[in-house]
Order: C-alpha cells, then structure tokens, then sequence
C-alpha cells in the first residue's frame, strides 16, 4: 500500500513498505493535488504482482530448472524448497523476509551440517532470484541475508594404503572398475554415470567430459582430459552392451544414489575413516598429483575448476611430505659449533617432588 508524505523541503513522497523496508520515490511536487494525480498515476500504470504461495511456486520452479539445470540440481531445490516450507511455512511469496530467512538458516543448522546449511541457502536464493525476474516478488529476501562463514577444510581423500583397503573389499569387479576410474579421471560421479562412448575419443586417446540433452556438468562448461595407459587399457577391454559405458551387469543405467550408497558399505567393510565417500575419489587423484609435483595449474585444468583458487585447497601436504625439505634447515644448524643443551631423563628427575608440572603445555 502506497502513502503520500510532505518532506521538509517541501515536496511529496510516494512511500511504499516492502518486507518491512520503507521505500522513498519523489513525487517532484509541492502541490497535493499534483502529488496525488502523480500518485494515482502511478498506481494505475504497474499491474498488481500476482499473489503467489511458496507451494504454487515450488511447482513452477521444478518445471523450469528440468529443461534449463542439471538432474542433480532439480533435486536441490526441490528439497531446498520443501525445508523452507516445512521450517518457516508456506506463505505468498513476497511476504518472506530476511528475517525469516535467518530463522530458516538456524533451524536448519540444528539438523544438518554447516556446508549443507550453505547449499540450501543459495539454493533458495537462485530460487527467489527467479521470483524476482519473472515479476512475482520486488526484491529477494536472500540477498539481505549471508551464508555460514565455515573455515576452509581440507578435503577429504585416501592414502594409497586405505585405497589398496577399499579396493581389496570390493567383491564386483565392475564396481572396481568404477571407483579406479573415478581417482584415475577425476571425474564427478554424474559425469562418470552418464558418460557415452560417443564421448571418448581412442585414436587421441581423449575423453570429452560434455553436456547432453539429459545431463549438464555442474560448471555447464564442456572439458577434455586425457587418457593414461591403465584407463585407456580398460576402454578398449570393455564390453559395449549400451550407450553408457558404466552401467549394471544387465546393461540397466546406474544412477548417482545407488553408487554412492554401494561405495560408502565397502567404505565402512573396509573399515577406514567413516568421512570418506565417493566424491573423496576425485579429491584422492588430485592430491596425489600435486603430491607428487604436478603444477596446480594444471591440475585445475583436469578437474575443470573455474578459478585457480578453487584448486589450491588440494596443495596440502602432509607431515611426512614436509620432512625432507626441512632437513636443509637441520644441516644448515648443524654448521654451529656450539653444543646443545642436554635433555634430562626420568632418571634425572627428583621424585620426592609431588608436583613438577610436568603436564603438556601448549606452544605459544
């Protein structure tokens, strides 16, 4: 509803309240009479935005991302919207406010983790952002509102020894197949379950990681990568019985959820770290590489990633990798003549003492 209001400097105001914000546009006149004709003007020249629910949209946004977004993302918003129904409740659109937002954001914290808070939050974003271009809302109340700050996290991949443990419990040798595929390509799980053999190229020994009619990449953005020796070799020994190269005995496609499923039980009868899952294949190749000296550079380009800052979080090392190149600086002291203090033993300490504060200190 829009109200007229007389400033100091004289003129009129049409003001408008929208989620609870006051909106200010100048009418240019001192004269009621003429405000008010501004004002009705105005009011009759912008159609009314349709009164949408939160449920009545979910069913058109779903419609949309199915021919324009990748399967996987289809399945974001549909939850993402069903959380914020469930959570907040299902009101007409433009009557969600940042506020609500907040409280969407903490409730959510309460059942799933921080990361997957993030996801749905600007899952719901791109969502109401949607809202907004087709005239449903003025403004989405998403943007007022930021994400969880998380500290970035290393990510989570296998050493050689609990990768030989995953492998060596695999009782399907064409799910093994699979999971040596995954840390040999580094390619996405949805890529790996919908890639065709029309996608790979033997002569240049290339695989074309590409969209299709029924799949898009999580960038939409087309990559190439070459072949090493093993994957080649298990191509060009692989049986064709359908389109897809990986697929059930039976020829029957594999989806993402049974695959990941199938992966986390041998996980779990292999009996490694519980945090390690499918997606720790693709992390596993890359570190490796950079482990063993390949330019991060280049490393980006194999995992498609959009921004070199996206790939830097595989150039950790661990402990063990740090210790060689500090040995220089061990040589380099051991230059210096001067003796060093002798350490004392348990022989060496008085045991009559009661306390000796002998517990851990951390370094300062």
């Amino acid at each position: 509803m829009a109200s007229l209001i007389r400033r100091a400097n004289g003129i009129y105001y049409v003001v408008t309240t929208i989620n609870g914000r006051r909106s200010w546009r100048s009418t240019g006149s001192r004269n009621k009479p003429a405000a008010l004709k501004f004002l009705t003007t105005k009011q009759q020249s912008v159609p009314e935005q349709p009164r949408l629910k939160l449920s009545q949209f979910q069913t058109q946004v779903l419609s949309y991302a199915k021919t324009n977004v990748a399967p996987s993302t289809v399945v974001l918003y549909g939850y993402a919207l069903r959380d914020l129904i469930r959570l907040v409740g299902d009101y007409y659109l433009n009557n969600y406010t940042p506020q609500m937002v907040e409280q969407f954001k903490v409730k959510r914290l309460e059942q799933v983790s921080d990361v997957k808070v993030n996801i749905d939050f600007r899952t719901l974003r791109a969502a109401f952002s949607l809202a907004v271009r087709w005239g449903l809302i003025p403004e989405n109340p998403f943007k007022k509102c930021r994400q969880l700050r998380i500290p970035q996290r290393r990510p989570v991949y296998l050493t050689p020894d609990e990768y030989q443990k995953v492998v060596g419990v695999i009782d399907k040798d064409w799910f093994r197949d699979i999971v040596r595929f995954a840390v040999s390509t580094m390619m996405r799980l949805g890529e790996i379950v919908n890639l065709k053999w029309s996608s790979v190229d033997f002569d240049r020994k290339l695989i074309y990681v590409e969209n299709s009619a029924d799949f898009r990449t999580k960038t939409r953005k087309s990559r190439i990568l070459p072949m090493d020796p093993w994957t080649l070799q298990l191509l060009q020994c692989k049986e064709r019985t359908s389109d897809f190269i990986f697929t059930f005995p039976d020829a029957k496609r594999l989806t993402i959820g049974y695959v990941s499923s199938r992966f986390k039980k041998y996980v779990r009868k292999a009996a490694i770290r519980p945090d390690i899952h499918f997606h720790s294949l693709r992390h596993t190749g890359a570190t490796w590489l950079v482990q063993n000296a390949v330019p991060i550079y280049t490393v980006q380009q194999i995992l498609g990633h959009s921004s070199i800052q996206m790939t830097q979080v595989y150039s950790h090392l661990e402990a063990a990798d740090l210790r060689q190149p500090l040995l220089r600086i061990s040589e380099v002291l051991g230059r210096d003549q001067s003796p060093l203090p002798e350490s004392p033993t348990v022989l060496e300490i008085d045991n009559s003492t009661e306390d000796i504060g002998l517990s851990p200190q951390r370094d300062s």
